[in-house]
């Protein structure tokens, strides 16, 4: 059972659509067409030259005009654009014109209306023996260009040939007579036209030359337009693909053709002006054998005591031969040429007749009749109406329609015989008794709105594309519950964008766990109701099509029947309403008008609707959903503080969750993006509208249906926030990176001389990755290595080890969700620092920046044999000391302060400062200095490990020795000349005997502290 009983819910038969409503008026039958025809609104105006004012006529005064035609004003033009009507009228004036047995009719269609064709349709009714001359001339004329690409080659010729010798010969401004000299000379127009490079582009199907031998040779097709076949501008905008292959000629017209705009117009002109001649040449008949055919076809029927009415559906047909046509029907009978009266109808765009008709043809125009209405002018014309009676007709069906005008019964209402008449009028509306089901005027309405352009009512366009599609494809959706179809929304979304104008008047539309019914549900309400935003519609409409009203929604009022005696309300109450029959229902939520609401949202909803977005307002929105994750994410940089590392979009810490890179609002982005929002996805668009709302506003009390938007948005946003989570921090499983990068940390810690980093448990060498480095001391001497810790210290984030730094911390660190300080995942950490996972391969993913800086830190720690010099020259050698450095200091004392008793001391020797530069050195700095200087002896059997502990070692020792052995090798110097200078006594050289042995012990350190610090001494 439907709506309708037992009969399909659909009151017609999909078949019947493209026989009803066919592309072109001359395809149906007499009977369809009387039976779809309606009077379209005509402007009449006397003036040809005018193309204001008139008066608007319906088709009854073109038929009366046609009638009392003047002899010497014989042509009345039809004009209008492509679609307006003109070929209706040219086929109901052959229908309603009643000619006497006088008139000679002559019907030239606009459609697979062939040169010859043409020709022979006037010799029909020449019986003359010229006449039977011209028909054997037009036959074998035509016989001799029936190949089409013998003609297009002819063609193409003959227009180079008629260029070069009439292309200049114009009068016109000095600059359009310069350009026709450059083009008509040979190497201009008739060089590109004969070059084999560019005949592709000049025989093109869709090109003039093309299109005009098709015509010539088998009529325009439904598919091609009115205006004449003609060359443009674009036309002429000429590239091939290897133009080095071309003339020289050829191709340097062609790059001047590109380069100036004025000049393709010229070279267009040109080539149109020499069309005519060219087809006559081509096709051996042309427009003064038009002339002449037509001549003596108006002599042979003078003498026939007949007359002549020419219906021409388009003129621009005769394309070519125009000229020929034009001198015949503008020429008047004399008493020298018996001509018989001639009447001409002819549909003509207007701007073919304002722009290529002569003069002669004004003069002789009786009167214009014109499709397009001015806009000072209206007329009574109901679309709906038109309507109707194509839908009536595809109801009745094509043969019934044809049977009932043959037996001259009048027409039927398909409607009448229908079980649901009363209810379906009232609930779809009716037109003179014919139903619009299943349009409504409402729907009808937005459906031809959005396929006209402007304002204008084309009829080829509401037939064409709105009246048949519905009729022929939705048919079988009606009859198994699918209407309103996605096809029918699709095709006419344009004209419904101003209503549901936001994605919360679709939820409020949907029914949970049934998408389709939902989907259909909107559409009837988008194109069926009235515009006021979710509600139910009549019942009828929802019974209709299968779609239940929903409970807590109110009626539209509009759409309901109505007693007499009730004024139908201008406008929806705020009042709760009672329609007859039903409960008391609630008004719909009251929806924000567009101009109050926030330009954000009102952007969100227009892209919802139209799939539109501007650059602005998709950044904003983009920054809105960036900043709303990111508070979900609580990404930090491992010490609890917050970090920018994770949306700054740097390649070498990638992954990271960036604006541009990581939301996409529609395009190709969606594949790839962490973040997708499409605009047809209702749940992502009712998300990003609410952000903008609250946005805007501030609260969420402040927004529309704020709370019930606030956990959509707070459950939508946590689940984009998991899945960035997912995508920038890798699985505990995935440890590869995280070796290589602990490792070459702890190298760079190596270098710095962190002391944790040489450690041997896990905790103090993960405390090295982040230790900061001890001070370096500012000796000149290492140069090489202040060279490579600096690289690696740099203040620079992108230093070596900031930047592994934090893509370490990116590797381990974690958020948990409640706001509270994130910590670091130490085990993961110290796992990596085992000592094979520093071999570990790079996994696919590690940027290659994160790769190189790792690589080149390797390099650089096995690199260090320049750093040996330099280190050998700050470790003093103390193998021969002799003693511990205290035994030593005490006794160089003991003996200056006995030659001081003896009054043998040195002025220049500072014992005091001796003492205290003794007092600094640790009793433990003599074992560590000889334990460096035997490491560097053995430098070639070590490991770049080890060397690089030696070449960092704590430079202190050495540098306490050397501040107390450099003073006190000076003063064993200073003692010795003293001591070598003076007179010798016995108790003298007792003495020197004791101090030999001190000078002894020290001779071998002075050599060393002479080779270390050179021959001038110091550090």
């Amino acid at each position: 059972m439907t709506w309708r009983g037992t009969l399909p819910a659909a009151c017609w038969e999909a078949r019947e659509a493209p026989a009803i409503i066919p592309v072109e008026a001359e395809s149906t039958s007499n009977g369809v067409f009387l039976a779809t025809h309606t009077s379209i609104p005509i402007v009449l105006r006397d003036r040809v030259e005018s193309a204001v004012g008139g008066t608007v006529v319906d088709e009854h005064s073109l038929r009366r005009a046609v009638e009392e035609l003047p002899a010497d004003q014989p042509i009345i033009p039809i004009l209008g654009k492509s679609g307006t009507g003109k070929s209706h009228l040219i086929r109901w004036l052959r229908i309603n014109l009643k000619p006497n047995d006088a008139t000679r009719l002559i019907f030239v269609p606009k459609h697979r209306m062939s040169l010859r064709g043409i020709l022979e349709l006037i010799l029909e009714h020449a019986t003359s023996e010229r006449a039977a001359e011209l028909r054997a001339k037009v036959a074998a004329a035509s016989d001799a260009a029936a190949d089409e690409t013998t003609a297009q080659l002819r063609l193409r010729n003959e227009l180079a040939v008629l260029i070069e010798t009439r292309g200049a010969d114009k009068d016109g401004t000095p600059e359009e007579n310069g350009f026709r000299a450059f083009l008509a000379a040979a190497d201009g127009l008739p060089a590109l036209l004969g070059d084999p490079v560019f005949r592709r582009r000049l025989l093109a199907d869709n090109g003039p030359i093309a299109r005009l031998v098709r015509e010539k040779l088998s009529g325009k097709g439904s598919e091609d337009k009115e205006d004449a076949f003609g060359f443009t501008a674009a036309d002429l905008y000429l590239s091939v693909d290897d133009v080095s292959k071309a003339g020289a000629d050829a191709a340097s017209v062609a790059a001047a053709l590109a380069s100036d705009d004025v000049l393709r117009d010229v070279a267009a002109k040109m080539l149109n002006e020499q069309l005519g001649p060219a087809v006559s040449e081509v096709f051996g008949i042309g427009g003064d054998d038009l002339k002449q055919l037509l001549v003596e076809l108006r002599l042979d029927l003078h003498r026939q005591g007949l007359e002549l009415l020419l219906l021409i559906e388009d003129f621009s047909i005769f394309q070519g031969i125009q000229g020929g046509l034009i001198d015949a029907i503008t020429l008047l009978p004399t008493e020298m040429l018996a001509l018989c009266p001639m009447r001409v109808v002819m549909a003509v765009t207007t701007g073919y007749f304002v722009n290529q008709m002569p003069e002669t043809v004004y003069t002789r125009t009786y009167k214009v009749f014109d499709l397009e209405l001015p806009g000072d002018k209206t007329a009574p014309f109901d679309p709906a109406g038109f309507a109707a009676r194509y839908l009536n007709a595809v109801r009745v069906g094509s043969k019934e329609i044809d049977k009932h005008h043959s037996d001259e019964l009048p027409e039927l209402n398909h409607c009448l015989q229908c079980p649901v008449r009363d209810k379906c009028h009232q609930a779809f509306g009716e037109i003179d008794g014919v139903g619009l089901f299943p349009f409504s005027k409402t729907a009808l309405d937005r459906a031809i709105r959005s396929q006209s352009k402007g304002d204008a009512f084309v009829a080829r366009d509401v037939l064409t594309r709105v009246l048949r599609p519905v009729l022929h494809r939705d048919q079988i959706e009606l009859d198994e519950g699918r209407f309103p179809s996605a096809g029918f929304a699709n095709d006419f979304h344009t004209g419904a964008l101003d209503v549901l104008d936001n994605v919360e008047d679709d939820v409020q539309l949907s029914t949970p766990g049934d998408p389709a019914l939902s989907e259909r549900r909107i559409r009837m309400v988008r194109f069926w109701g009235p515009g006021h935003g979710p509600q139910n519609l009549h019942p009828t409409i929802h019974e209709a099509f299968a779609i239940p009203p929903l409970p807590g929604l109110t009626t539209d009022l509009h759409t309901l029947p109505q007693s007499p005696a009730r004024q139908e309300p201008s406008r929806r109450s705020d009042r709760p309403q009672t329609a007859p029959g039903r409960d008391v229902v609630p008004p719909p939520t009251s929806t924000p008008s567009a101009a109050s609401k926030p330009s954000l949202v009102q952007a969100v909803d227009d892209w919802h609707k139209t799939g539109e977005l501007i650059q602005r307002h998709r950044t904003e929105l983009r920054k809105i959903v960036h900043t709303a994750v990111t508070g979900f994410l609580g990404l930090d940089d491992g010490y609890g503080g917050d970090s920018g590392d994770w949306t700054k979009g740097r390649v070498e810490l990638a992954p990271s969750f960036v604006m541009d890179a990581s939301i996409a609002l529609d395009g190709s982005g969606l594949q790839t993006a962490l973040i997708s929002i499409d605009h047809g996805n209702v749940d992502d668009v009712r998300v990003l509208r609410a952000l903008a709302w609250v946005n805007a506003k501030g609260s969420w009390e402040d927004v529309p249906q704020g709370d019930a938007l606030q956990s959509l948005c707070m459950n939508r946003v946590q689940e984009w926030a998991d899945s960035v989570s997912a995508f920038l921090l890798p699985s505990e499983d995935d440890d590869a990176e995280l070796g290589r990068l602990a490792h070459a940390l702890l190298s760079v810690s190596k270098a710095l001389g962190v002391a944790d980093s040489y450690k041997s448990d896990a905790l103090s060498r993960v405390k090295a990755l982040f230790a900061s480095p001890p001070n370096l001391a500012d000796v000149a001497e290492r140069s090489q290595m202040r060279r490579l810790q600096d690289r690696f210290i740099d203040a620079d984030p992108k230093a070596d080890r900031n930047l592994l730094q934090q893509r370490l911390l990116r590797l381990t660190s974690y958020r948990q969700g409640t706001g509270k300080p994130l910590a670091i995942d130490l085990p993961r950490l110290v796992r990596a620092m085992r000592d094979d996972a520093g071999e570990a391969a790079w996994p696919e993913h590690v940027p290659e920046p994160i790769r190189n800086v790792v690589g080149n830190i390797e390099k650089r720690i096995t690199a260090l044999d320049p750093m040996l010099g330099e280190t050998r020259r700050l470790v003093p050698d103390v193998s021969d000391l002799g003693g511990d450095v205290a035994d030593v200091a005490n006794a160089l004392n003991t003996l200056l302060s006995d030659l001081a008793s003896l009054g043998q001391s040195a002025n220049s020797i500072n014992a005091s400062a001796l003492h205290s530069a003794a007092k600094v050195v640790k009793p433990s700095d003599l074992k560590k200095v000889k334990e460096w200087g035997e490491g560097l002896n053995a430098w070639p059997t070590l490991t770049a490990d080890q060397r690089l502990r030696l070449v960092t070692l704590e430079e202190g020792p050495a540098l306490r020795i050397r501040a107390w052995l450099d003073p006190a090798m000076n003063a064993v110097k200073v003692l010795e000349q003293k001591l070598q200078a003076g007179p010798a006594s016995e108790a003298q050289r007792e003495y020197d005997e004791t101090i030999e042995r001190l000078v002894s012990g020290l001779a071998t350190l002075s050599r060393e502290v002479m080779d270390v610090t050179g021959p001038e001494g110091g550090v």
